[in-house]
């Protein structure tokens, strides 16, 4: 016997489906339109989704939790419970997980010995950036982050010109670039003018990251720097994609984006990118993925080894409070490289290893010195730079940014002595990492004889008699300012 649908039932469903559904349904279609069209904002929830696929798992472990205690499925929860612990294990050991998969999946070479250094870089980074700040004279700009690269064959520090304040950011374009060269410790600033389609900083279609991403989503984008190409400037993003390697993503180089002045992208690979005459004595791999190589390296003999036992492990050798951590580029008889010095797990300060990433194709030189061979290494050498400058007042100075630097086989450390507020650099002094010998120059002419000729002789006068001069006048006049006060 059939039961009969009366009519009030038939509006009344008719009535739900129109007032209901087709609105909600409606509303999830554009609102997944919207998130599409605007998938570029969310493309850092996105990635830390996709990247780390145990957090994944985890949710899903924890809805089939609560599924299957509404069905009280005793069998189905402990099988759950389990996934859960694998998931959150997953979690805790993710990022010793990718690097022991990047260590496995990448090849280092090992080098007996590493290339002499070939041009001096001898601006570092902070006072770079005080510079291109006291340099700039427009109201309506400030200078974006600073990125090292070959600018007319000399190595450079480039910032975009990035305009300064909401309504510019909606309004306004990437003017140009300012070039700090820093192969010099003098101010030598200049500015390009050109007007950039698409830039950093700048909102919101022709924002660089927001037109990337609408070409490639998940992926991400290493440093975005600047080359000259003739008179026209162009925009390079390294790209690192992901690789599933069983429970996690493993990233990798896959070339660059070149965006040129009319916001053209065109995507290189790594192999067209080394041969592109563009990038030709310049740089292409990513500075982040270099880190990652080197310090994933601490896995080669397994994760167990690494957590407990700790045979040939290495360390990145970072100066605590410095702006300008390791990779640094450097200039070599064989071509730009990041360079990483590492020290020994521990409580041990030597240089262990010295990793050399080349800056164009990513392939890696190791250098394994001899344990025998005590050489100091970045951390401490500070200490050392400072000992022989007791005159100096380190409350009102810095030492900064230790460079590895090669001068006829043997390793150096180059540092900037600089006021605190990076207003120059007082001192270039080269520290021998065998024997901690200190070399001190206040020019640049000297520090270029030492690091081309290897000379000595001169600089193991340290100071120059006239500078000698300076600072016992300084120190005269601080203690009659101290005198005074006491009177």
């Amino acid at each position: 016997m059939h039961r009969k649908i009366r009519p009030e039932g038939i509006q009344l469903g008719l009535r739900f489906r129109r007032e209901v559904i087709i609105p909600a349904a409606i509303f999830i279609l554009l609102s997944i339109m919207l998130a599409y069209f605007f998938r570029p904002w969310f493309h850092g929830f996105v990635m830390s989704l996709y990247t780390h696929p145990p957090i994944i798992m985890l949710m899903l472990v924890v809805i089939a939790a609560v599924l299957s205690a509404r069905q009280r499925s005793y069998v189905a929860l402990g099988i759950v419970f389990l996934l859960g612990v694998a998931a959150f294990a997953f979690i805790v050991l993710d990022q010793a997980i990718v690097e022991y998969y990047v260590v496995r999946q990448t090849h280092y070479h090992k080098v007996f010995s590493i290339p002499d250094s070939d041009g001096v870089r001898l601006l570092p980074k902070a006072v770079a950036r005080r510079y291109l700040e006291d340099s700039l004279q427009k109201s309506r700009e400030r200078v974006g982050g600073l990125n090292i690269v070959d600018i007319d064959s000399r190595l450079s520090w480039v910032a975009p010109r990035i305009p300064d304040g909401l309504i510019l950011y909606l309004t306004q374009k990437v003017n140009g670039i300012l070039v700090a060269d820093a192969e010099t410790t003098q101010r030598n600033t200049s500015m390009i003018s050109r007007s950039l389609a698409v830039g950093e900083e700048i909102g919101i279609a022709d924002n660089i990251y927001w037109r990337l991403f609408k070409e490639r989503y998940l992926v991400d984008i290493g440093d975005v720097y600047y080359l000259r190409d003739g008179r026209s400037i162009l925009t390079v993003a390294p790209i690192i994609a992901y690789r599933f390697s069983l429970p996690v993503m493993v990233p990798y180089y896959d070339g660059v984006y070149v965006i040129d002045e009319g916001g053209l992208v065109t995507h290189l690979s790594p192999d067209e990118a080394a041969a592109d005459p563009r990038f030709r004595g310049n740089r292409a791999f990513p500075e982040s993925l270099a880190r990652l190589y080197v310090d994933s390296y601490r896995y080669h003999l397994g994760i167990i080894n690494a957590i407990f036992l700790h045979e040939d492990q290495v360390e990145i050798a970072d100066v605590a409070g410095q702006d300008n951590t390791q990779p640094f580029l450097m200039s070599t008889k064989a071509g730009l490289k990041w360079v990483v010095a590492t020290e020994p797990y521990g409580e041990s300060y030597g240089v262990f290893k010295i990793f050399l990433v080349d800056a164009l194709t990513g392939s890696i030189d190791i250098m394994e010195l001899d344990e025998n061979k005590t050489l100091t290494g970045p951390v401490k050498v500070v200490s050392y730079v400072k000992k022989s400058f007791p005159v100096i007042d380190w409350q009102s100075s810095h030492v900064i940014e230790p460079r590895p630097y090669v001068i006829n086989g043997g390793l150096y450390w180059l540092l900037s002595i600089t006021p605190r507020d990076f207003a120059g650099v007082s001192y270039s002094v080269f520290v021998n990492a065998e024997n901690n010998n200190v070399f001190a120059f206040d020019s640049d002419e000297a520090a270029y004889s030492f690091v081309m000729s290897g000379l000595t002789q001169e600089a193991k006068q340290n100071i120059s008699s006239e500078e000698r001069r300076r600072e016992i006048i300084e120190d005269i006049e601080r203690m009659l300012a101290e005198l005074k006060r006491l009177e």
